[in-house]
């Protein structure tokens, strides 16, 4: 019974400390089973079988002393519970195997015990490690039961009522457990191991109670009583980080375990290192978001340096690591994958970011949901939006709970349904966004303070509605947000990207200019900015602020996309119209064109070389004509101007060698002008060709320009033909949009147009003395697929209307086309299509089929 009263002595007359994450005090017997650092080789007192009181005695004793290991122990005292002992004896085997158990950190063991020997059947020294276990196991019912057996047993003892408060924490109870404290406190225990105890019991209400600051003094108290008390340091180490501070707390561990090696376990250090890294990350973007230039990226790339080293070092420790502590390793790792991946794509590397997250995923890692997030604006930024919408929907629904309304991984999935045309899915989130966020808080201190989250959710309702193709809604939406709150900056892009949208470039500018001196730093302000100065033709302004923000932004994805449209705009490009028809007897029984014009790109900001070329074939019932000119010219662009001037030479004619001029004037938003001249026009009839008559041509046009929707336009050209004639004609046309939703347009164009020209009864080519028509169209366009700024359409003209002829009469007139269209981003224009159409010419009725294509595309 020596060993037994020893033992029993030993948890009566001292106290032990709480682990590592704030559990409470063992039993004193079980610390005196765990101290020794050095384990012996096993002693003969454990190789029994039976059961014998003497051999027990031997068995604690050389536990205690490190002559066996608690698993030896362990295995002996399971031995003989296994079996039949007297009842004395088996409660001691059980109560000594439970507090072995506990005390070598083994919790679902001593549990698992504890729930075959009920609290009731167990010895006083076992019932606070049986306790602790439970605690540390969640096993929150048998330890409320071994604590209230405690209680009952010494009811006036001070560490049964310890363990009550922690019990009373863990259950909810923090009333309970702080009347429990206040009466521990009164009086003042005197005793350090006393006060060591209620300080971290102070410590645990603390935190309870979200007071980190009253939970670090309470700790930074309890570690000066007793500094060599790791757990406490540990524990104030880990508080540190929660507060805030992990990188001082990942310091100060750091020093201790350089300065007392087992401190910390490699565990430990990694877990407050991933916690200091995670720190260092928000504070690296603030302090990126505060810089211009290259030093935006320094602390960035410092903890990205940073974090391959952490990895390396988990990954290394995690091999020899017990594998109980398996998935706090795999949590520490998928922790440090996802910071990693959010700081690459802070970074601006969206490309390294999706890189390491194909490689997570092929390991079958499950990431939090920041770490999703950060997955998915990765590929939003990289152009794969289709790939981003899962991933997107897989953030929202880890987070959860976690995510506030509005979180701006909603703003990023929103995004991505436009991105690939899931306009419904997007209005949907959205109308949740709005529910969602109120104009005022409900919970403040006053009444009435306005919800910033809410001008963020206002603005998005207008952008969402330019980005669907709906300009005139956002027009009216941030006509309201600017005059409520006309300093806003968001607002006020918003109003001047509607500008743009609109086709007015002198108002967008304005508009940007006036954002500019407001919110210089504004990198969506800037990135308008240049892109306004482009559709207003200054070309040299837009290079310049371009420029700057390359240099003070190098990092931005949003930069790089602006300097990329920037490029293909003022770049070396290639434009070409080609059409074949057949069927129109009175102009050609067959015929094909191809128009092509190779520019360079813009030399000092305002000037190009350009190369156009044509190449056709007519064939008529006089004969057939082959056509082909080329002409090398010189464009110049500035602001409001645009001239160009061409030296041409064709194949064949009484024009063969000749000169070519445009000259157009965008007065205001609203008035273009233009004036052109050809000295071998395009538009000569093929029985003219035929018969070797050329023609000269002169134009000139008027379009007001209300805005997208609405354009009303009067043209007039001229031919001189070689052959005496002249021929003058005038039209007149208005465009209107009537439908425009994210995936279907309606739209019409109303003309009317007249001709006079001489007659010459030798004409061999169709010369009325006069004509004219009226005609209406009807266009409908359907978007068909969308993924990021790539987008195919198909659409439908109709035609109708009646066609006058001087001698002839009026006669109805039709066309109808079906076309696709695809816009590949910046990259590629391409329109195609079929047509047919029903003419009267000179009174007989033709009908014409014809092919068309449109191609545009920048240069490398």
């Amino acid at each position: 019974m020596a060993g037994r009263k020893a033992a029993l002595a030993c948890s009566l007359s001292h106290r032990l400390a709480h682990t590592s994450q704030g559990f409470p005090p063992l039993a004193a017997c079980a610390l005196a089973l765990v101290t020794p650092a050095v384990l012996a080789q096993p002693s003969a007192a454990i190789a029994a079988t039976t059961y014998d009181v003497r051999q027990h005695d031997a068995l604690i004793v050389a536990r205690r002393e490190g002559r066996v290991t608690a698993a030896q122990a362990l295995q002996q005292l399971k031995a003989w519970l296994a079996a039949p002992i007297g009842d004395d004896a088996r409660q001691r085997v059980a109560s000594d195997a439970i507090a072995i158990a506990a005390g070598d950190g083994q919790f679902a063991e001593a549990v698992a015990l504890g729930r075959q020997f009920a609290p009731s059947k167990l010895s006083d020294y076992a019932l606070g490690p049986l306790a602790l276990a439970a605690r540390r196991a969640h096993e929150f019912a048998l330890q409320g039961e071994a604590v209230a057996v405690w209680r009952a047993r010494q009811p006036g003892a001070r560490e049964p009522r310890l363990h009550e408060a922690w019990w009373r924490i863990d259950s909810g109870d923090v009333a309970g457990a702080q009347a429990l404290y206040r009466a521990l406190s009164q009086p003042a225990p005197t005793q350090i191991e006393d006060r060591v105890a209620l300080l971290e019991l102070r410590a645990a209400l603390a935190r309870a109670a979200k007071d980190p600051l009253q939970a670090l003094a309470a700790y930074t108290e309890a570690g000066a009583l007793r500094p060599e008390r790791r757990d406490i340091r540990r524990e104030a180490d880990f508080l540190l980080a929660s507060a805030g501070a992990a990188s001082s707390a990942f310091e100060d561990a750091e020093a201790a375990e350089r300065a007392a090696p087992g401190s910390f376990s490699p565990l430990a250090l990694s877990t407050l290192q991933q916690e200091a890294l995670a720190q260092r990350l928000r504070w690296a973007i603030q302090a990126r978001d505060q810089r211009l230039g290259a030093e935006r990226l320094v602390a960035l790339d410092r903890v990205l340096a940073d974090q391959e080293a952490a990895m390396a070092r988990a990954d290394a420790a995690a091999l020899k690591a017990d594998a109980s502590d398996a998935d706090a390793w795999r949590t520490v790792r998928v922790r440090l994958l996802s910071d990693r991946l959010l700081a690459l794509v802070e970074s601006g590397r969206p490309a390294d970011a999706i890189a390491l997250y194909d490689t997570a995923r092929a390991t079958g890692m499950e990431l939090p949901f920041y770490g999703l997030g950060a997955a998915a604006r990765a590929l939003a930024q990289e152009r794969r939006s289709a790939e981003a919408v899962p991933v997107y929907e897989a953030a929202v629904a880890c987070g959860g709970a976690e995510l506030q309304t509005p979180d701006p991984l909603y703003f990023g999935l929103l995004y991505a349904y436009q991105d690939t045309g899931r306009f419904e899915d997007a209005e949907a989130l959205l109308q949740r966004l709005e529910h969602g966020t109120p104009a005022l808080l409900r919970l403040t201190p006053e009444a009435g303070r306005p919800n910033g989250e809410y001008t963020d959710v206002s603005g998005l309702r207008g952008l969402t509605q330019l980005y669907t193709d709906r300009p005139a809604l956002a027009q009216q939406s941030f006509s309201v947000l600017t005059r409520e709150a006309p300093l806003n900056p968001g607002y006020a892009y918003g109003a001047a990207l509607t500008e743009r949208l609109r086709e007015h470039p002198e108002a967008a500018l304005a508009r940007f200019e006036a954002l500019a001196a407001d919110s210089p730093y504004d990198i969506g302000a800037r990135t308008g900015h240049v892109e306004a100065l482009l559709d207003a033709g200054e070309f040299a302004e837009a290079r310049r602020r371009a420029e700057s923000l390359a240099a003070d932004l190098p990092d931005s994805v949003q930069v790089r996309d602006m300097e990329r449209k920037r490029r293909a705009q003022v770049g070396p490009r290639l434009d070409v119209d080609a059409e074949a028809s057949s069927g129109g007897a009175a102009i050609a029984s067959r015929e094909w064109r191809i128009d092509s014009r190779l520019s360079s790109g813009l030399i000092d900001d305002q000037w190009r070389v350009f190369y156009d070329q044509s190449l056709g074939r007519g064939v008529t019932d006089i004969g057939n004509a082959n056509w082909a000119r080329g002409g090398l010219g010189l464009g110049w662009q500035r602001g409001r101007w645009l001239a160009e001037g061409a030296l041409q030479h064709a194949n064949s004619g009484p024009y063969r060698n000749s000169v070519a001029g445009r000259l157009d004037y965008r007065a205001g938003d609203a008035w273009r002008l233009s004036a052109t001249y050809d000295g071998d026009s395009k538009e000569l009839p093929w029985k003219a060709r035929v018969a070797g008559i050329g023609a000269r041509e002169a134009g000139a046009s008027v379009g007001y320009v209300v805005n997208e929707s609405r354009r009303f336009d009067l043209k007039w050209q001229q031919l001189d033909f070689s052959d005496g004639n002249l021929r003058n004609g005038f039209d007149i046309g208005w465009s209107e949009r009537w439908v425009s939703t994210p995936g279907f347009q309606l739209e019409t164009k109303l003309g009317a147009d007249a001709s006079r020209g001489r007659a010459i009864d030798t004409a061999p080519y169709f010369n009325p003395s006069s004509d004219s028509s009226v005609q209406l169209s009807v266009r409908a366009q359907w978007l068909n697929w969308k993924s990021d700024n790539r987008q195919f359409f198909q659409a439908v003209e109709l035609g109708g209307g009646s066609y006058r002829q001087a001698g002839f009469g009026s006669g109805p007139m039709w066309t109808l086309r079906y076309e696709h269209r695809w816009n590949l981003g910046p990259r590629l224009a391409l329109r195609y299509g079929l047509s047919i159409s029903s003419h009267p010419y000179d009174g007989v009725r033709e009908r014409q089929r014809g092919v068309f294509l449109n191609l545009s595309t920048p240069l490398p």
